[in-house]
């Protein structure tokens, strides 16, 4: 029994051990000119001059994101025009997890690279 619960706990502790939090500069450097999506309700181009286009449930939306300490900030101009949003970030492969401050997901998505703009 005890080998049967031991193995049980092991595979719980391997299984969120896959998941990675970063530091700002790792959130920095998997971001910056790329694009975070879903691939289906919403998308973020991250550019390094710290502008975000955002595309979320088909509106499209311009936001600015930071890193302050370990998190990543959004200041959505139709939330507040002053006070961004910070989420935890945690990568597990190409995939990133931007988490509240209760620890909520609030979004996940895939790192791709950044399309290209029209001319």
């Amino acid at each position: 029994m005890r080998l049967a619960v031991a193995g049980a706990m092991l595979c719980v502790l391997s299984a969120s051990a896959k998941e990675v939090p970063l530091t700002g500069p790792q959130i920095r450097a998997a971001i910056s000119g790329k694009h975070v999506t879903d691939d289906r309700h919403w998308g973020h181009k991250y550019f390094a001059d710290g502008h975000v286009e955002r595309s979320e449930n088909g509106r499209q939306r311009a936001a600015r994101w930071s890193v302050k300490g370990n998190r990543l900030c959004l200041l959505q101009p139709e939330v507040s025009k002053d006070e961004p949003i910070c989420y935890s970030v945690l990568r597990e492969g190409q995939e990133l997890q931007y988490r509240d401050n209760a620890q909520f997901v609030v979004f996940r998505g895939v790192i791709r690279p950044s399309p290209k703009r029209a001319p």
